[in-house]
């Protein structure tokens, strides 16, 4: 006999904002006075939100209230829920008038400076109606941002795992051999793979997705290498290689920052996959719609000065 569906819970959202008050304070009483509540009325809220969800939200310590493990599980998730409600009026007055109203941005530190932000202030310019927030992240985190809906759209190397999520690729972005002017592999072309093995090469730290790719590279072309300095950003990278510390693998969207520096081809080429991510919804708000289109726009504008 199959077992009955449990059915699906029905939500309050101020039995979230109790929630996300309580999981901030660290405090029943500190959330009732935020909120302007008896705390017997806080506790009744968060007693049919644990009911409704079937689980415990706090553990009530001696001295403190802690979160249990399924609490930390929804708690971004109820905040952007919260933030869309109170941005709800900004939507609907947007749907009504144009494109308005918030717009939260993200992108990895390797394509941030580098693409995303050269375009911003043109969009900006274009919709002054939307108001943008910006943040940098690595791939796993901005991943778990759209996830929770903490972020509309973030621009990652592609492919990226995450079900639920749109992803749509823009361009490909060549990755190139940076040495310091002078080098030995500076003017010899196209370099293979293989010739990198036994410099000292300079990548980022551990959690950046083009780490992996540059340890990708270097494997399917058998380069051995000895890792001599791990950065959290390429300016410190690109400084170490005019010193003549090393070299690195670097995306081509960075030239404009290697002053000092010669970028050279791979043979065979390498490059990674540019695109963003979104939450796969029903709804997208016009400035959702506005920002992705305005991103192939300037993706067709990158191809025709190339």
């Amino acid at each position: 006999m199959t077992p009955k569906a449990r059915p699906r819970p029905r939500l309050d959202l101020r039995q979230l904002e109790c929630f996300c008050a309580v999981a901030r304070t660290g405090s029943f009483t500190k959330a009732a006075d935020e909120l302007g509540i008896a705390q017997p009325s806080l506790s009744e809220q968060i007693a049919k939100l644990e009911q409704s969800l079937g689980a415990s939200l706090f553990e009530r310590l001696s001295r403190r209230i802690e979160l249990t493990p399924p609490a930390r599980a929804i708690l971004g998730k109820a905040q952007a829920l919260l933030e869309d409600a109170a941005a709800l009026p900004s939507y609907f007055e947007g749907a009504l008038e144009g494109v308005a109203g918030p717009l939260r941005v993200a992108a990895i530190p390797t394509i941030l400076p580098y693409f995303m932000t050269p375009i911003l202030k043109a969009f900006a310019e274009r919709y002054p109606r939307v108001t943008l927030h910006v943040r940098e992240g690595t791939t796993s985190e901005l991943v778990e941002h759209v996830l929770s809906g903490a972020i509309d759209v973030a621009l990652v190397s592609l492919p990226v795992e995450g079900a639920g999520l749109v992803m749509k690729q823009l361009f490909r972005d060549p990755l190139l051999l940076a040495v310091p002017q002078g080098h030995p592999l500076a003017s010899t072309g196209p370099v293979p793979l293989r010739k990198i093995s036994k410099e000292r090469l300079l990548i980022l730290k551990d959690g950046h997705c083009l780490r992996d790719e540059t340890l990708a590279v270097c494997n399917r072309a058998r380069a051995q290498f000895d890792a001599q300095f791990e950065a959290d950003q390429f300016v410190t990278i690109f400084e170490l290689i005019r010193g003549g510390f090393g070299v690195s693998i670097v995306p081509e969207m960075s030239r404009p920052f290697s002053q000092g520096c010669s970028l050279v081809p791979f043979e065979p080429r390498a490059v990674r996959q540019i695109g963003y991510i979104r939450l796969e919804r029903r709804y997208v708000s016009k400035a959702l719609e506005a920002f992705t289109g305005f991103l192939k726009d300037a993706t067709e504008e990158r191809k025709l000065k190339r």
